[in-house]
């Protein structure tokens, strides 16, 4: 039976979502787990996130026994096992044609920022207080459309031909002691998002401007630190 599982973990455990080597990565966790219950099969990731990255809903897919045929009792039994960093969240049964990453028509991904210093929030989110909610989102919507996003992916690599990506929307969300950054496109390059954060709170802070962004945006390298990896959240996958 070929199936797809919705996933969510909290990454600061992790060295990322990618099997590693002698690595406590989230692929090799789940492997474990599924070896551990008679699931052999390889499985593949609606998208990498690198360390420390979160997820709500990753989606992997992957091919199971016919006597898991009961899969809620499947979910439960993998979350035992799981616990207490990744959660399954549902398992549903998909075409043999179905690829968790390639048949993914749009990713979202949230950032989170917490307007107040706390070590039980700093996991989870990266302390900055916004000064000009109307600039910075004047600068989230120069993000908004197709780019060449070559000058914010980590391996850079000017006019590569293989960084143009399509942003869908870019929202601003204000939700009690926080600022959430939430960003909806076809795909991301490695470390996009943190670095587009990274600009934008520069720009927030007053050292950069819209004109840099824009420069940026056309390929010119101008700063390119990613924001920290605690705040980022894989949020959704449309198929």
């Amino acid at each position: 039976m070929f199936v797809a599982m919705k996933i969510s973990y909290n990454g600061s455990m992790f060295f990322g979502f990618q099997s590693q080597s002698q690595k406590h990565t989230i692929s090799n966790t789940l492997k474990k787990a599924f070896e551990s219950v008679g699931i052999f099969s390889p499985f593949v990731g609606s998208g990498r996130t690198d360390k420390g990255v979160h997820a709500t809903a990753q989606v992997i897919s992957l091919d199971i026994p016919a006597f898991h045929s009961h899969l809620e009792q499947l979910k439960n039994l993998l979350n035992t096992k799981l616990y207490p960093h990744i959660k399954i969240k549902q398992i549903w049964e998909v075409s043999k044609n179905f690829n968790a990453r390639f048949s993914a028509k749009r990713r979202g991904y949230c950032y989170v920022l917490s307007k107040h210093y706390s070590p039980f929030y700093s996991v989870f989110s990266y302390h900055h207080k916004i000064k000009n909610e109307a600039l910075l989102q004047e600068a989230m919507a120069y993000l908004v459309g197709r780019h060449n996003f070559q000058a914010f992916s980590k391996k850079g690599g000017a006019g590569s031909k293989y960084c143009w990506r399509e942003i869908y929307r870019v929202k601003l969300i204000q939700s009690r002691d926080f600022y959430i950054l939430s960003f909806l496109g076809n795909s991301f390059l490695r470390s996009q998002i943190r670095l587009m954060v990274g600009f934008l709170l520069e720009i927030d802070k007053g050292k950069l401007t819209l004109g840099d962004l824009k420069r940026q945006l056309e390929a010119e390298e101008i700063f390119k630190i990613p924001a920290p990896p605690g705040g980022l959240f894989l949020s959704s996958v449309v198929y």
